[in-house]
């Protein structure tokens, strides 16, 4: 509950006391004081003045905002503060009129619904009970018995619309932290709880049972233009149904604001209910109504900037479409990317410093955003041509660069996940091949692949390089290999296990191979000598209840090979494992 109500106090009200008028501004400075220095007793007393002089005075934000910092601080100094905070909220509730009710219902609807969302697994365990276990004790409550409280709390906020319709965000300012901008999207006290409401109606989360004659978003006519969409009649037996009432909500929303000049608050609620019906819709060719309904509404506005926030939405579905391309799905999928940036294009040229126009750039930069991931072989032959594997977006030229490592800068290598510090690094090696190469870019924006040959290497490790030659910022990818004509190929038995060394080409045994053993056990680690028989073998011993990791070094010849992350289990003696 703690913790529910401190998320619910950032969501409600400033914590600093420069948004208060000067009145009340010092005594909540002390409040803060006294909070900051871990003193709730003397802050709360100071809350107590305020109390009085909030009171005295009926200032309504004032009073919530002291009930809001005494349930907080009770749940420090209390140990049935539970209780206490949900009694003293309905007390309230209940010597309130509106719109001071309506705020105190929503933010008790709120604390119910967070109370649940940080204890959900205690709900979906427990069996639906006829009767409150204690009508005071929410924590006994089944999960339908809470839905119902929440649900009764909220519709109760959102009654008496027009009082809450007449009423501005401003007469509430010392109890919510309003954002840069809100006021065009929730300029009434109608909007910030309908708004608030929808939170829990548009959730996922909820596991009740439902009837057989479940609401479900099944017909297209629930993608209508706002206007349209604002006189419909929905509908239903399911009054449990939370998307049908989040579906009233938005119908509510967008039926005061069709009557507003400026249309950027209906159309912030109308996207909400489009994207919402997308989400949650039970018919079929669902993207495609989505598009004809974002188009729709950007015609209907094409000479506001609004528009732009339409386009934005329609470049973001497109852009979803073309992400989810493969060259097994249909074709006119591979160019959803290129139409979503002519629609960024289209937005940010008519109406640049819109709201719209500024998504578009971001979603722009993110599908232009180059990727390269270049994939090799673990281990490669001696003086053997291989390839690279390039999977790519974005770019057209590429250098490539080949440094050869020593096996300590390669262990240092791969300690380093910072990229600039990975680029510092490289930047101080010594390339041993350099070249370029073109790439096929179809300016699809789609991922592609192609091979590439690498140049012949001698033994050892090696770290390559990819880096775009088309791009403004440094960009590049990396990956290491190793190049030895040594493979290692394992067997195990109850007692030991075998590594046997084997040439990569031909698969003959390597004899006599000089073969280091690094071996970690727990916090110790101690290195062993060890020579290959003639058939290539190394036998390493398992031990009873102990097991180890393995690291070989194995050196024949002007061959040298490093094979890491080796796992020798433990075994057990037969008595021990008839007894198991």
């Amino acid at each position: 509950m703690t913790r529910s109500l401190l998320v619910l106090m950032l969501i409600f009200f400033a914590h600093t006391a420069a948004s208060q008028n000067d009145h009340y501004a010092k005594l909540w400075l002390e409040v803060e004081q006294f909070e900051n220095k871990g003193l709730p007793k003397s802050a709360l007393k100071v809350v107590e003045t305020i109390e009085s002089k909030a009171r005295t005075a009926n200032h309504s934000s004032q009073i919530i905002k002291v009930l809001l910092y005494k349930s907080k601080f009770s749940l420090v100094l209390e140990e049935a503060a539970t209780f206490k905070i949900i009694n003293d909220f309905k007390a309230e509730i209940n010597k309130s009129t509106s719109p001071t009710k309506n705020v105190l219902q929503n933010v008790l609807a709120n604390l119910y619904w967070q109370y649940f969302q940080n204890n959900r697994y205690k709900f979906y365990d427990r069996s639906k009970t006829e009767n409150k276990v204690d009508p005071n004790d929410f924590r006994t409550w089944d999960l339908q018995t809470l839905f119902n409280d929440i649900h009764f709390y909220f519709e109760a906020s959102l009654q008496n619309g027009l009082i809450l319709q007449k009423t501005p965000l401003d007469e509430f300012d010392v109890i919510i932290n309003k954002a840069k901008g809100s006021k065009l999207f929730r300029p009434t006290l109608y909007d910030f709880l309908n708004h608030n409401a929808l939170n829990f109606y548009t959730t996922k989360e909820l596991n009740i049972t439902k009837p057989a004659y479940k609401f479900e978003i099944n017909e297209t006519n629930y993608l209508s233009n706002a206007k349209a969409y604002s006189v419909m009649q929905i509908a239903s037996k399911d009054t449990t149904s939370l998307e049908l009432k989040a579906l009233k909500i938005y119908q509510n929303l967008m039926a005061f604001h069709l009557k507003d000049k400026n249309p950027v608050a209906l159309t912030d609620v109308n996207i909400q209910r489009l994207k919402f019906v997308h989400e949650n819709a039970r018919f079929s060719d669902k993207n495609e109504w989505l598009e004809k309904a974002f188009k729709a509404e950007r015609e209907t506005y094409k000479t506001h900037e609004v528009s732009s926030l339409y386009d934005f939405e329609l470049a973001n579905l497109y852009a979803t479409q073309g992400n989810n391309y493969s060259s097994k799905k249909d074709e006119t999928t591979r160019w959803k990317l290129k139409e979503a940036i002519a629609l960024c294009d289209r937005a940010t040229s008519t109406f640049p410093k819109s709201a719209g126009a500024k998504k578009c750039r971001q979603l722009k930069s993110q599908i232009e955003a180059p990727h390269l991931l270049i994939q090799a072989e673990a281990f490669l032959p001696i003086q053997k041509k291989a390839k690279l594997l390039l999977s790519y977006k974005n770019i057209n030229r590429l250098a490539f660069s080949v440094y050869k490592l020593s096996n300590s800068d390669y262990q240092s290598f791969n300690k380093i996940y910072q990229e600039d510090k990975k680029k510092t690094f490289i930047e101080a090696l010594s390339a041993e091949n350099i070249w370029e190469n073109t790439l096929k870019n179809e300016n699809d924006y789609q991922q592609h692949t192609s091979e590439i040959l690498l140049p012949e290497l001698a033994g050892g490790r090696y770290l390559i390089t990819g880096k775009s030659l088309n791009l403004d910022e440094n960009f590049f990818a990396h990956t290491t290999i190793q190049v030895t004509d040594i493979a290692v190929v394992e067997y195990n038995n109850d007692y030991k296990k075998q590594c046997q060394l084997i040439n990569r080409n031909s698969g003959k045994p390597i004899a006599d191979a000089k073969v280091k053993l690094h071996i970690k056990y727990r916090n110790s680690s101690n290195t062993e000598q060890v020579t290959s028989d003639s058939k290539g073998v190394i036998n390493l011993s398992k031990f009873n209840k102990r097991y180890y990791n393995l690291s070989l070094e194995v050196s024949h010849g002007n061959d040298t090979g490093y094979f890491d992350n080796y796992y020798v289990s433990n075994y057990h003696s037969k008595s021990e494992k008839t007894n198991t």
